[in-house]
């Protein structure tokens, strides 16, 4: 695995600022809210243990093969979860998460009041994170921060069985998908990704 060298660091915006995410969260949203997120997750120094792009497609480590394994058993652990586009890069993953909170028959979990009070107005393709205030994503049993915390967390447990020295970033970064138009640009963005390694390695993403 030594072959895995970090990335140069490069401070450069990513996407031109339209996916650009800051490190904190988007205030007044609760992020158990029922709506698709484009999630970023790297490495640790972004190191490329996934593996390598070969002519536009990406070739997975055994390293790669279980990020990209683990991400499938989502929907297996939160119920309230689905998964649209996803894709493994030698030191980062993109993939839209999709949450819809069941509610119970005869039981409603959140009124349609709570809902419209949770969220905020519009604004263009996507929304940029920031503060959570009163809106603490761990505060929620199926919030987005829980299912990517799993999600990591499991990926570095089975890794470091395999692989002693594995880690991911200590944040991850999102974007609350407001629309179609938003949604298949994204979905584009991540089957491009392979395609487009080479000009992007030089603006690794965050």
């Amino acid at each position: 695995m030594n072959h895995y060298d970090p990335q140069p660091e490069n401070n450069k915006p990513k996407y031109k600022g339209k996916y650009r995410i800051d490190s904190t969260r988007l205030p007044a949203w609760s992020y158990a809210s029922n709506a698709g997120y484009f999630v970023t997750i790297c490495t640790d120094g972004k190191k490329c243990f996934f593996g390598e792009v070969v002519q536009g497609g990406m070739q997975l480590s055994p390293i790669g093969e279980i990020a990209q394994k683990l991400w499938y058993e989502i929907p297996h652990h939160f119920s309230n979860c689905q998964i649209d586009s996803f894709c493994v890069m030698p030191n980062h993953i993109h993939g839209i998460l999709v949450i819809n909170q069941i509610r119970e028959e005869g039981v409603m979990n959140q009124t349609q009041e709570e809902d419209a009070m949770n969220r905020v107005s519009t604004r263009g393709d996507g929304e940029r994170g920031g503060v959570t205030g009163l809106f603490n994503p761990m505060l929620s049993k199926n919030s987005l921060s829980k299912i990517v915390r799993w999600y990591k967390g499991r990926c570095s447990f089975e890794i470091n069985q395999i692989y002693q020295g594995f880690g991911w970033q200590g944040r991850f970064h999102d974007n609350i998908i407001r629309n179609e138009f938003a949604l298949d640009k994204i979905r584009q963005y991540i089957i491009n990704n392979p395609i487009n390694w080479e000009r992007d390695r030089k603006q690794p993403p965050y």
